[in-house]
């Protein structure tokens, strides 16, 4: 029997349908296999959601366990939650079963509609504005559904509190009532009426905690998941009763491990799989700017031109760097016997056994360490996942040329001519002059474009031969750096360096073989490929 699964795990009332997205067109036979997108946004200004990026990486970590195919973003604006959601669904009808997850703040509006927020939302903004730059969560069920996979659910952990007091609001804070249509379960993390717990001081929201728990469990159906859930977060919090409605009449498990040869291939436990993109990419318009300064290796300043493309919004993370290795057995360099260099006891030192699961001082990192930039992987390793990724999209992602990176970082044609990748002030922008290591990807704030971390937290290797001279006779358009040399170039700035080698024009020439603990990537797209 054909079944539509919701689990909503929000504070919202009931769902109405509106409009769909982009519809779907497409001949192919539906592949045997689970398609979800996963969404993350914690960095609303003035009421960030720091658990709901943690909330939306577990949950992808664990839908990739369960056999589900993952595309991952973190912290998106209202464009790109309808881009991604528009990609999302048209690619779900070729597969049985499809999975929405979203963690931030949600709302319900005048209209008796429910809307996920993007990072662009401000509290000041009134109801009307607001919903401008929100995702109607009514569009994304309608979309799915006209996908026509087999199975479609919706996990959402959204409404943890009410940043908006400036509205008019004459119902009970919370969960409403909800009609579920025939063939759908509604699973909230709270009852009508009630609030979800933010669960503060905790990795997790309490409702997602206590359902990853139980979605990890094997041999479990679905309606006991629900109980088991519902049991443990009450079993917490008392103010707050997971609820849920509407109802399927067949059984199912996200995760089977008994009777294989009576399991259908949609519900056989799959080895991981990896998302198909990285978090986000920004479109940069091309371009001219004036590259480099009048400081030694960074003269003479000189025009260049640029096309269009397309850049990551974050440095390159160790669960993305992660997803590369478990797809293809690939061994960084440092893994090969070279090692990778840490600071240690006031000197730099090669650690044998670091590599790049490691923090800076060369000791594994707990799970909850993977939003940081991946570090000790060399300029060959940081190819070789460009390489993969670019097969897997069918998209030729690349490394950024030295031109590329520095016009990104100024800002491009929205330049404000800081010092530093956004701002004069580096402590807005870049982690710098730390002897803590790395930190979590986008935590400061983003410059001109919206990209994170161009100037501090770690260096960034980019696709050019470095060389002292080379300003001297680089060509104006779409420049690639010298055709030879003996070290790469890299971008950026770190954690461990001072604020002079954080500038947008500052540059360093490195080994293409060397590992180093404030040494990461991330990547480009030229436009023209998309």
């Amino acid at each position: 029997m054909k079944y539509v699964l919701f689990l909503f795990l929000l504070c919202f009332s009931s769902l109405q349908a509106q409009r769909a997205f982009k519809p779907i067109g497409t001949n192919n036979q539906p592949q045997k296999g689970r398609l979800a997108l996963v969404i993350g946004n914690s960095a609303y200004p003035g009421q960030a959601l720091p658990n709901a990026a943690n909330d939306a990486q577990d949950m992808a970590a664990t839908l990739r366990q369960l056999g589900f195919e993952v595309i991952l973003k973190l912290n998106l604006n209202q464009t790109e939650l309808e881009d991604v959601v528009s990609a999302f669904t048209q690619r779900l009808k070729n597969y049985e079963v499809g999975l929405f997850y979203f963690a931030g703040h949600g709302f319900e509006a005048g209209d008796n509609l429910n809307y996920l927020m993007s990072v662009e939302v401000r509290s000041d903004l009134n109801e009307t504005l607001a919903k401008r730059k929100s995702l109607c969560l009514n569009d994304v069920m309608s979309s799915m559904k006209e996908a026509n996979s087999h199975t479609n659910i919706l996990l959402v952990d959204a409404c943890r509190n009410n940043p908006f007091r400036g509205w008019d609001r004459n119902t009970a804070s919370g969960l409403g009532a909800v009609n579920a249509p025939s063939g759908t379960i509604a699973f909230f993390a709270a009852s009508p009426g009630q609030t979800a717990s933010e669960n503060a001081g905790q990795r997790n929201g309490l409702f997602t905690q206590e359902l990853l728990k139980q979605l990890r469990q094997p041999n479990v159906e679905l309606i006991s998941i629900f109980k088991n859930t519902a049991r443990a977060v009450k079993g917490k919090n008392a103010r707050q009763t997971p609820y849920q409605a509407g109802f399927i009449t067949d059984d199912f498990y996200f995760k089977r491990t008994d009777t294989p040869t009576q399991i259908s291939r949609q519900e056989e436990p799959a080895k991981p799989v990896v998302d198909l993109e990285p978090i986000a990419m920004i479109s940069i318009p091309g371009g001219s700017f004036m590259m480099g300064s009048n400081n030694e290796w960074e003269k003479p300043i000189h025009r260049v031109t640029l096309s269009r493309f397309m850049m990551a919004k974050y440095e390159t993370t160790v669960a993305e760097f992660e997803r590369f290795v478990e797809a293809t057995g690939y061994q960084t360099e440092a893994e090969k016997g070279n090692g990778s260099k840490v600071y240690s006891n006031g000197k730099w030192e090669t650690k044998a056994d670091a590599y790049w699961r490691c923090d800076t001082e060369g000791k594994v990192r707990p799970r909850s360490e993977y939003n940081h930039p991946v570090i000790h992987v060399s300029w060959k390793d940081a190819v070789a996942y460009c390489e993969w990724l670019s097969q897997r999209t069918g998209q030729q992602y690349r490394l950024p040329t030295e031109a590329e990176w520095e016009y990104a970082a100024r800002g491009g044609q929205q330049s404000r001519k800081t010092i530093y990748a956004g701002s004069n002030n580096l402590n807005e922008v870049g982690w710098h002059t730390q002897r803590r290591g790395t930190y979590a990807v986008g935590q400061k704030r983003a410059n001109e474009l919206g990209l994170y971390d161009l100037s501090g937290n770690v260096w960034e290797w980019c696709s050019d031969w470095s060389s002292e001279d080379f300003y001297t006779y680089s060509p104006e358009r779409d420049p690639t750096g010298p055709s030879r040399g003996a070290y790469r170039t890299v971008r950026g700035g770190s954690w461990f360096h001072d604020a002079e080698d954080n500038r947008v024009s500052a540059r360093m020439g490195i080994e293409p073989v060397t590992s180093i603990s404030w040494l990461g990537f991330r990547v480009v797209l030229p436009e023209k490929n998309r």
